[in-house]
């Protein structure tokens, strides 16, 4: 394995029909940016952890993009 090869993870997001897809990606933005998705009110979550676009991810991780459901405090 190369040094600067990027580890492999799960990807899955609300803009491609939830379909699960294979990814290399050092960190979410990177995998964002590969499939032209804009993280503008989206949740990104490492293994059912919220995280940040620049969290580093680790072969075999699961990272998840889901929209950013904001609650305006009226039921």
């Amino acid at each position: 394995m190369a040094a600067n090869t990027a580890p492999t993870v799960s990807v899955i997001s609300y803009h491609n029909g939830s379909t699960v897809r294979d990814m290399q990606g050092n960190k979410p933005s990177d995998l964002a940016t590969a499939m032209d998705l804009s993280l503008d009110g989206v949740a990104i979550y490492v293994d059912d952890v919220e995280a940040k676009a620049s969290t580093p991810l680790r072969e075999g991780q699961f990272v998840s993009f889901q929209k950013n459901k904001v609650s305006s405090g009226v039921s």
